[in-house]
């Protein structure tokens, strides 16, 4: 509801009641992130616990450690992160080896390695889970978005396009008020770099009308907007929405 200021209050009062509810400090890290586009927050709670730790609601440690490096566009380091994983050095929390997968293909992105990138886009493909391995129907738009990403990233755009099809058409994207802002995030994020910006844009526009999770610090932040970021209505959007969002 972009109520931040009192969604930092209520988190406080959480961890008044439970100072060692690192879900609670997690997400109050994302709520300054959001609101007004300091990592500070976060950074600090991630500091103080084991990498992989379990956040509960708000995932994992590991894959808040990689998404808070891919907004600092620190690539050598989400590679290092990733590698540490593989190699076991910490408990396997990631929510599924595609996302680990697609982090890699962004840090190559980042370093500009196009020959890494790809093949981590490929990597990324490969692990997503076929429809018919999925035991709920609700996970299926959301591997629609993950095969949007990784096809996007292979450069297969009209394939891609199709995936976000198959979003739009899902009951999670047009029904459900809580997990449905996310999932057109995703697919605003595939629609972007399979060259659909004006697609991509009216959906960020609407994201950013409502009830949802982005703002015009991750817009700016996140660098799987980097297709899209010259682009004036871009541009004009982070303008007409940036005007006081920090306050």
């Amino acid at each position: 509801m972009r109520r931040y200021a009192d969604a930092v209050r209520a988190y406080d009062r959480a961890l008044i009641l439970s100072p060692d509810l690192r879900a609670a400090a997690a997400a109050k890290g994302r709520i300054y992130l959001l609101w007004k586009g300091n990592l500070d927050t976060l950074r600090a709670a991630l500091a103080s616990w084991p990498t992989d730790a379990d956040l509960d609601g708000q995932g994992s440690a590991l894959e808040l450690r990689a998404y808070m490096l891919l907004l600092e566009r620190k690539a050598d380091a989400m590679l290092a992160l990733v590698g540490a994983a593989r190699s076991g050095e910490y408990q396997s929390t990631w929510h599924s080896e595609s996302n680990l997968c697609l982090y890699t293909a962004y840090a190559h992105r980042l370093q500009g390695d196009e020959r890494a990138a790809p093949a981590a886009f490929a990597s990324a493909l490969d692990e997503i889970p076929k429809a018919k391995n999925v035991s709920s129907a609700d996970e299926l738009p959301w591997l629609h978005g993950h095969r949007g990403l990784a096809l996007a990233g292979l450069g297969r755009k009209a394939d891609a396009l199709e995936e976000t099809r198959w979003v739009q058409r899902s009951v999670v994207f047009r029904e459900d008020h809580h997990s449905g802002p996310a999932l057109a995030e995703e697919r605003a994020q595939v629609l972007a770099q399979a060259g659909d910006a004006d697609a991509a844009l009216d959906e960020i526009e609407r994201l950013l009308t409502g009830p949802s999770l982005v703002t015009v610090h991750t817009l700016r932040l996140d660098p799987r907007w980097d297709p899209i970021r010259q682009h004036p209505r871009f541009q004009a959007l982070l303008t007409k929405y940036g005007a006081g969002a920090s306050r």
